[in-house]
């Protein structure tokens, strides 16, 4: 698959008591997309990633509040690392569709740390300076700091966005102001939780994990549709079925070749069809649509259906 080019969470959710918001279905499915840090101050992005450790945090949360059926980051991280894709907001509001395709999620949570900064200083610091920057226990602090982060819940099936989310603290922290996530335990260490950067990711992460999970969604129903493969264009495939259809852009097909055998015992003859690949649409007429193959060697004449 190619960089790119190739364009790329939830079921009805259970029954809230009384007040307050539905809760998601435990068969909703979300996948934290790398969370974006750019513009942060180099004081708290000194030798760690403050995005990749906030989407750690978030997506631990969020499988402890347990409302929502949550991809695993490893998975993100191999596919994002296989197809050489740009971890930025940007790229992944604009390809929603085909990423939730490949990671396997209803929606997408996007997200970016607006401000990770210190708005007043009270006192000095201790053993590692901050100019050194060295991350462990960098220096200590009882100063003033701020966190905001801004997140974005995405349709993947329409790459609408569905829902969007504020976190703005202001903290007042003493402590060693970076733990170390070398630790042997990541960002869940005790060394980077108690730290100040620690305790404004850990509180942020908290909030926005319990907004998302309290969020009543729906999945947005993908329709059954089944086409034939009428000719082959290249890289693209084009099939008989289009607007009139249903067909949108940005929707996947898998696609399948079909062997016909007769049953010795009836004397039947049985279709079988056999998976070879899929595609996903970039342009829709009336009655026929223009699909870019992603993956396998679709053939003509074989069967396209909607995933």
């Amino acid at each position: 698959m190619r960089h790119f080019g190739v364009g790329i969470i939830l079921s009805m959710l259970a029954c809230f008591a009384l007040v307050g918001p539905a809760p998601a279905s435990a068969d909703a499915s979300v996948a934290v997309m790398p969370i974006q840090s750019d513009g942060i101050d180099p004081m708290f992005a000194a030798n760690f990633d403050p995005g990749k450790a906030f989407t750690d945090i978030l997506t631990n949360k969020l499988v402890d509040i347990g409302k929502l059926s949550v991809v695993d980051r490893a998975h993100i991280d191999q596919i994002f690392a296989e197809q050489k894709l740009a971890q930025s907001a940007d790229f992944v509001s604009n390809n929603a569709v085909q990423l939730g395709h490949m990671v396997g999620a209803n929606f997408l949570i996007v997200g970016r740390i607006v401000h990770l900064d210190k708005t007043a200083s009270q006192g000095v610091g201790i053993g590692n300076v901050l100019g050194n920057f060295g991350i462990n226990n960098v220096g200590t602090s009882a100063d003033r700091y701020h966190v905001q982060i801004a997140i974005q819940l995405i349709d993947s099936a329409t790459g609408r966005i569905v829902k969007q989310y504020m976190h703005d603290e202001n903290r007042q922290a003493k402590g060693i102001l970076i733990g170390d996530p070398s630790s042997g335990r990541g960002y869940s260490s005790a060394a980077f939780g108690s730290s100040v950067v620690g305790q404004l990711l850990n509180s942020a992460a908290g909030d926005l994990a319990q907004k998302i999970s309290d969020t009543s969604l729906t999945a947005s129903a993908v329709p059954n549709i089944s086409a034939i493969i009428i000719a082959l264009d290249g890289t693209d495939a084009i099939i008989n079925k289009g607007q009139a259809d249903g067909v949108t852009l940005g929707m996947f097909f898998q696609t399948f070749h079909q062997i016909s055998a007769k049953d010795p015992s009836t004397g039947k003859t049985i279709v079988t069809d056999i998976p070879d690949g899929s595609i996903e649409v970039r342009a829709v007429s009336a009655n026929s649509s223009v699909a870019r193959v992603v993956s396998g060697k679709p053939a003509v004449s074989g069967v396209a259906r909607t995933q």
